[in-house]
This record gives C-alpha cells, structure tokens and sequence, in this order.
C-alpha cells in the first residue's frame, strides 16, 4: 500500500507540472502589452483543487530584462491528502533565458529541483545532483514564459525541469509539447495567450482555467 501511495503521489505532482487553463476573452481583454499577471483555477476530473499564477516583470532601470514567475498550489486527495507546490522563476535578457530556479513540493517535501544559467557562452544546468552543460544555443523560449507567448513556428522549446529541449508539434489550433518522461500536454491560444490546456492521466485530466488577466 506504501509503494501505491508513493507511486499515485508521483504521478500527481509530475503530471501537475505539465498544464495550464482555459478560458474564453474577448479581444478587448486580452492586450500583449497592457498586462502582467494571469490567474488560473486548477481543476481534476472539473473539480476544483487549487491555484496558479503566471507573473510577467519587466525592470524599468533594465527593459531588456523580464522575469517571469510561475506558483501554484493545490490540494489532492488519493486515499490521502496531498499538498502540491510548484514554482518556476524563470529570467530573460535581450530576449533570450538568462536564468531558472524550479521546485516541486509534495506535503512540505522537495521532490524534485534544478536550475539553469548562461554563462556568457554556454547554459550550465544543475537537477539536484550534478552540474551538467546545455550546450551554446540560446534558449528563446522556454515552459518559463510559455503562457504569455504562443510558440508560433517553433518546433522545440526548453523545459527548465528536464532540462531538456522538448518537441513541440501544431495540429490546427493547438499545439502539443512532449515530455522525455513521456507525457505530454495541449495547450491553445487567444490572441498569443494561453488560454487552455489539458494534461490526460489513465484515470483522470488535469486542467487549468483562466480566471483573470491583470
């Protein structure tokens, strides 16, 4: 039962990673450059469980630099209650990632971690453990500032999780991002903001909806 729980545990907080919301605006709500914060509720099988803020800042001494900051919580229950926190701050310089730094907590515990930085000429990236090179491409779009930019005629973006660069294809209106865990997630868009996207599990969706644009 230990060996369930811990099992159904993981798949809750990696899959909770992978999503973000949906919700239907007009063209006069949403203007690429009169907002700087999105709220989402986070929903499991259209229930309600929790929160998500997606944060843009720009500094006005520095305008070529933006940070974008993702936080979530939510609450699951699967025989047990599971407290679930995932932050992502993620730092860009003359349009390319500068720096990240991403946590995902279980009930208090780290689960999972790492970090990334250029250097000046190459992304060096940390996952807990050991300190590993990303190579010299700069990285221009990543999970980081996904929700506020649509990936139009990308065909990769990075994850600062996996550290990785991940696949992204378009089918129509939607794009899919794919995971090296093997999962993956489709996301949509209005007027170049995410508005909906669905993670599907065995036994259940995860889902994100927009709630409100600052």
């Amino acid at each position: 039962m230990k060996l369930y729980q811990i099992t159904i545990r993981t798949a809750l907080y990696i899959s909770f990673l992978l999503v973000i919301g949906m919700f239907s605006f007009t063209n006069k709500n949403i203007q690429s450059a009169s907002f700087y914060q999105l709220k989402y509720d986070v929903e499991i099988q259209d229930k309600y469980v929790g929160w998500m803020t997606c944060l843009k800042n720009v500094n006005p001494s520095q305008p070529t630099e933006t940070n974008f900051v993702i936080d979530s919580k939510v609450n699951v229950n699967v025989i047990t209650d599971y407290d679930i926190q995932f932050k992502l701050e993620s730092g860009y310089k003359n349009g390319s990632l500068a720096n990240a730094n991403y946590f995902t907590k279980v009930n208090g515990d780290t689960q999972s971690l790492s970090s990334v930085k250029w250097d000046g000429t190459q992304y060096w990236g940390w996952d807990g453990k050991k300190k590993t090179t990303l190579g010299s491409d700069k990285i221009m779009q990543s999970i980081g500032n996904l929700y506020f930019k649509e990936p139009v005629g990308l065909t990769q973006l990075f994850s600062e999780k996996y550290l990785a660069f991940c696949p992204i294809t378009k089918a129509g209106e939607y794009y899919t991002v794919s995971f090296p865990d093997g999962k993956s997630t489709i996301y949509k868009y209005q007027n170049g903001i995410c508005v909906w996207a669905e993670s599907k599990q065995k036994l259940y969706k995860i889902v994100f909806r927009l709630k409100e644009i600052k």
